[in-house]
């Protein structure tokens, strides 16, 4: 069976998972699973509003799980999307604001657009090079790196809110300025939260889709499951950290540009809104298919805006069982990633050496051929 099939029914098998227990947890709340079935399609479509919370809802989770495919094609298990998406927020905010200040209402839209998409990338691909750098240097486990990092991220956000971006406005909740009203982006559907930046996620799937054909991501490929080999095709260990963290960084920096011009036009301390772990799962219940991710984060979207709706219908189960079905849903996804990482360990071991492929030092380059010495 082919790794894409296998991939398909992982992530199938995890969606039947979860609606069992869903099936079940309304079950238990004395309600019909099909009345709460009902609900869920009818929280997500019976009026636009609706419809645009599910679209708002899977833009920002569908981006940062599309820019995570090269990360874990290589092997590179980053879960700092978090933090890359608040360090894209605070650069994007900060960017918008000064350029408002500096040429006052002058600016079109456009311009406030491209600056504050351009800030926000640059600002999640910064953060992103720290776990990078740590790892290439000394060596350092990239997921405890990048977790420990969400924390000073989320850290510094609420310091930048209380000082150097916080509003002039007496307010009980720590926020920035409102964003001139030209660096909104705007709506995508009339009267609801969808806005243009749901586009993007198309553009970002269809270059994402042309990039797994390509020789790169096949080399990229190549060097989660056999890093000599890749060596000798010219990925390099340092090349393949740098490139894949800088993708996911400002993708998760565009994420929290589009957080603040798109949904809050202000910068609040919840604009990650924890989309970087649920991209991280929906890139793995997508298979890293950009069809898949696709799919996989209407279905994440779906769970939160549905969830109003089951409650409606129902009468009995709360709005909170979306939290306890998307917990079951993570703890699927990681058990989907830990069947596929054994599954890719094994087949290097079972493939024939390579004699006639050089060592490979920590750092990812060639090692010097051994002396006369070291052959006999």
């Amino acid at each position: 069976m082919s790794g894409r099939w296998r991939g398909w029914m992982l992530a199938g098998g995890v969606v039947v998972a979860v609606l069992a227990v869903a099936t079940t947890l309304i079950l238990l709340a004395g309600a019909d699973p099909l009345t709460g079935l009902q609900g869920l399609v009818a929280g997500v479509s019976s009026s636009p509003y609706r419809v645009g919370e599910l679209l708002v809802g899977a833009v920002p989770i569908a981006i940062v799980a599309l820019t995570l495919i090269p990360a874990l094609r290589a092997g590179v298990f980053s879960v700092g999307a978090e933090g890359q998406v608040i360090l894209g927020a605070i650069v994007a905010t900060a960017a918008t604001l000064g350029t408002a200040n500096m040429f006052g209402e002058a600016v079109p839209g456009p311009v406030y657009w491209v600056i504050g998409m351009v800030s926000g990338a640059l600002g999640g691909a910064a953060f992103a090079l720290l776990p990078a750098w740590l790892a290439e240097r000394w060596h350092v486990n990239i997921i405890l790196s990048t977790l420990l990092l969400n924390y000073i991220a989320a850290g510094f956000l609420g310091w930048t809110l209380r000082t150097w971006l916080a509003s002039g406005e007496n307010t009980a909740t720590p926020q920035s300025e409102q964003l001139p009203e030209a660096s909104a982006l705007p709506d995508l559907i009339p009267g609801t939260r969808a806005h243009i930046g749901v586009l993007l996620i198309v553009v970002i799937a269809v270059l994402f889709e042309w990039w797994r054909r390509t020789s790169h991501a096949t080399r990229i490929g190549v060097f989660a499951e056999r890093p000599r080999l890749a060596l000798r095709l010219g990925t390099t260990r340092a090349r393949t950290l740098y490139g894949t963290m800088l993708v996911s960084g400002a993708g998760a920096g565009v994420v929290g540009w589009l957080q603040v011009a798109g949904v809050n036009e202000r910068l609040f301390n919840s604009v990650s809104g924890g989309v970087g772990f649920s991209g991280l799962a929906v890139a793995l219940l997508g298979a890293l298919l950009p069809g898949g991710i696709l799919l996989a984060a209407l279905f994440f979207s779906a769970l939160t805006a549905g969830a109003l709706g089951i409650q409606s219908a129902t009468g009995t189960v709360p709005s909170s069982i979306a939290d306890v079905i998307k917990g079951v849903l993570l703890l699927g996804v990681a058990a989907v990633a830990g069947v596929t990482a054994r599954s890719g360990a094994a087949r290097p071991a079972a493939a024939p050496p390579l004699t006639d492929v050089a060592a490979v030092t920590p750092d990812g380059e060639p090692a010097p051929p051994p002396t006369g010495e070291e052959r006999s």
